[in-house]
């Protein structure tokens, strides 16, 4: 009942700011309600003995438009734009009682997740089903469908990333959601997570799928040097707010080939991928920085092997130049090889890096809350993109850019892309 009052009240709030040239709400409620916010969106969820439900929706216009090169021809056909719903999250969570034991599930009704490329959408996916049980205080048990720790920027929760959409670089590396048993370690210094599971990206499939790997291990540790660790649920960082500085790493290993295999000329494939990351809070501005690579070892049924390893970092800062209005800029890159010998080797026209600048803003309707956001960036690609596509990178409808979506093997450069989104959680 409380915290369907606390939602009745937000909503309300919410469309009343949108009438006033102003907000003045107390900042002691505002910080009750995004610590609500934030408890509810944690990895452990909120303990009850009723379910708690909480939906999370974004309506995003994207425009995109692009210079062709290699002697292709585009004509009209250069921009591509249009409205989505890339995430409509439907979460519960509760608790059995008597026990230390939680359980959350959660649905995508989006494109962003699970769907190659955005096809799907509209269609409920399974996102979240795990349990969480709290050994003690420091000590927490998972098995079931969860999101892989590997990387800071993925973990975020979509509500609270920077911007309209996490980076291109973000999306391109991730390992996505596995099946598998993880334990939790936190105190007030550290936080460290390990888990065994099924794989990169092995939401939603059966014990004999040959999207499966044999094993795979993954690990993250967190060091917060300074501040608390809700200081980092998100990356902005309010007006008021006192300094915080957290650096981690994480560590992912995975092999198949030897069980449910699906390939008649790969033997056993390795996966290897590392990522160091830091992240800076101060009185109304923060920035944050991290490195990522991958490697992919084939090893071949009819002898040797071959192998490929790329690389991404990322660079963003953020400033509020008002309690509810934050400017952000981001500079990505994505660092592909180009040996020959490599297992999608590039083509002679294709760049081995790419880079993209991006600049925005958010305007929070509630000072210090996610509940209602709207934010708006402008992105820049500066390299030909043709290579990203080599790589099966796929998650083309999530970011915004065009990829794949332009047929006929036309190489393409120079992407400027406009987005437009409002975001809501209640």
């Amino acid at each position: 009942m409380k915290k369907t009052i606390t939602t009745i009240a937000l909503v309300t709030m919410s469309g009343s700011a949108l009438a006033q040239s102003g907000l003045d709400i107390d900042r002691a409620y505002a910080a009750e309600l995004r610590a609500d916010a934030n408890t509810r969106s944690s990895l452990l969820g909120s303990a009850g003995s009723a379910i708690d439900a909480e939906i999370f929706t974004q309506f995003r216009y994207t425009y995109n438009t692009v210079d062709e090169v290699g002697g292709s021809t585009l004509g009209d056909n250069d921009t591509t734009v249009g409205f989505s719903t890339p995430r409509t999250q439907v979460r519960l969570s509760g608790a059995v009682e008597g026990t230390d034991i939680t359980g959350h599930v959660s649905f995508d009704f989006g494109g962003a997740f699970n769907h190659a490329g955005g096809t799907g959408a509209g269609g409920a996916t399974l996102r979240d089903a795990y349990a969480a049980w709290g050994i003690d205080d420091n000590w927490t048990f998972l098995f079931g469908q969860m999101k892989n720790p590997l990387s800071f920027e993925s973990n975020v929760a979509p509500e609270f990333s920077q911007g309209v959409e996490r980076s291109l670089t973000n999306s391109f590396f991730d390992v996505g959601y596995t099946q598998g048993i993880a334990l939790n370690y936190s105190d007030d210094e550290w936080k460290f997570t390990a888990v065994l599971s099924d794989g990169p990206n092995a939401a939603n499939t059966f014990y004999n799928s040959g999207a499966e790997s044999d094993i795979s291990i993954t690990g993250r540790l967190d060091w917060l040097i300074s501040g608390n660790w809700d200081q980092f649920n998100d990356f902005a960082s309010w007006q008021g707010s006192n300094t915080g500085f957290r650096v981690g790493a994480g560590l992912h290993w995975s092999q198949a080939g030897d069980t449910n295999p699906t390939s008649t000329t790969v033997d056993t494939a390795t996966v290897t991928s590392w990522t160091v990351d830091g992240q800076y809070e101060g009185d109304g501005w923060g920035v944050f920085a991290s490195y990522q690579s991958t490697n992919v070892d084939n090893d071949l049924i009819a002898g040797g092997s071959v192998d490929q390893t790329d690389d991404g970092l990322v660079i963003q800062g953020n400033m509020f130049l008002t309690e509810q209005f934050e400017l952000f800029a981001r500079y990505d890159m994505i660092i592909l090889e180009d040996d020959a010998a490599a297992i999608t080797p590039l083509a002679a026209t294709d760049d081995d890096a790419y880079s993209t600048l991006t600049i925005g803003f958010n305007y929070y309707l509630v000072p210090e809350s996610y509940a209602a956001r709207f934010s708006m960036d402008v992105a820049f690609g500066l390299d030909d993109t043709s290579g990203l596509t080599t790589r099966g990178f796929s998650d083309v409808a999530t970011t915004g850019y065009v990829g794949s979506t332009i047929a006929g093997g036309v190489t393409y450069e120079s992407d400027l892309m406009i987005r437009g989104q409002f975001s809501l959680l209640f």
